[in-house]
């Protein structure tokens, strides 16, 4: 089960240790819960000396804090703040006391920011081109693969020696080609062995294909940095139909922000939907789940609308 959030409830932590305890590598379980190894690894940890206790949230604070600011300075870093508006160095300047600590303060009570202060949050930027095909977004997520018997147990002739649940082979990785339309929101998916230009290219073309045949003229194509997007072979391609590219920001992906958000359906409603007992079944309900989402999901991001029905 694919949970949204990465912090996790106390059941959700549970199922956690349950499935690393079934045999389940610690890497592929942290990245079906969306947390870090090291977290999988602290809470299995804390389940094995104190059970399910182990698993309650604990508080951060320290029992003391000797060099806490002393709460009469807190108060007038605060009056400051809001009736003057003051910055740190002005205020630390009029206290006496070092900006740092001023800063710090300000933070702990939520005052850093004038805009938060007043009440005033910076406005969400979204976009939508305004025909299908004016731009399209791709990108690639590579998930782990289910290995026979899913994991948790052995099949029948099934060889632990090989590649069962505690076998340090790798059963490698999917790599899931994702495009999807800026507009309608429909979108074309496959799993392929890797993420090279190559690659790349080929589903490029063929993703191409499949707009084509919804009667979409694709004009522009948005992708991370990727060294595949940026290939001369995937550009070929692109040059080759007119296509302009184009890509997002370096360490921005919210500005592919809707393949990522589709990337994140992917897994909570198909990889992580329920156990598979192979990876072949997976892949298998791949184009069901596809199917199901451009022609009868109701998508949140185009007022429940389903994507197919914006061509």
């Amino acid at each position: 089960m694919m949970h949204p959030n990465s912090r996790l409830t106390v059941r959700a932590r549970l199922e956690m240790v349950q499935q690393v305890e079934s045999g389940w590598p610690q890497a592929e379980v942290a990245r079906q819960f969306r947390v870090s190894r090291a977290t999988v690894r602290k809470y299995v940890c804390r389940y094995k000396e104190q059970g399910e206790a182990g698993l309650v949230d604990r508080s951060s604070r320290p029992l003391s804090s000797p060099q806490l600011t002393p709460p009469r300075f807190v108060k007038a870093i605060c009056k400051l703040r809001r009736k003057r508006s003051w910055g740190p160095r002005r205020i630390a300047w009029q206290l006496g006391i070092p900006h740092s600590t001023v800063y710090a303060v300000l933070k702990r009570v939520g005052l850093s920011r004038l805009a938060w202060m007043h009440r005033v949050t910076r406005e969400i930027v979204r976009y939508e081109h305004a025909s299908p095909g004016d731009m399209i977004h791709l990108d690639v997520k590579k998930l782990g693969r289910v290995p026979d018997g899913g994991g948790k147990r052995f099949a029948p002739g099934f060889a632990e020696t090989r590649s069962g649940p505690h076998s340090k082979r790798s059963l490698g990785i999917d790599c899931m080609h994702v495009a999807i339309d800026d507009h309608s929101r429909v979108v074309y998916v496959e799993a392929l062995p890797d993420e090279k230009g190559p690659t790349t290219a080929d589903f490029l073309e063929r993703a191409l294909a499949f707009f084509s045949a919804k009667g979409m003229t694709v004009k522009r194509i948005l992708t991370d940095n990727g060294g595949n997007y940026r290939s001369h072979v995937f550009a070929d391609v692109a040059r080759a139909r007119g296509i302009t590219l184009k890509l997002t920001r370096p360490y921005r992906p919210q500005t592919n922000g809707k393949a990522e958000r589709f990337i994140r359906i992917l897994q909570e409603e198909w990889a992580y939907s329920r156990p598979f007992q192979s990876n072949r079944q997976r892949l298998k309900e791949l184009p069901r789940f596809i199917n199901y989402y451009n022609h009868r999901r109701p998508h949140g991001g185009i007022a429940g609308a389903v994507p197919a029905s914006r061509l």
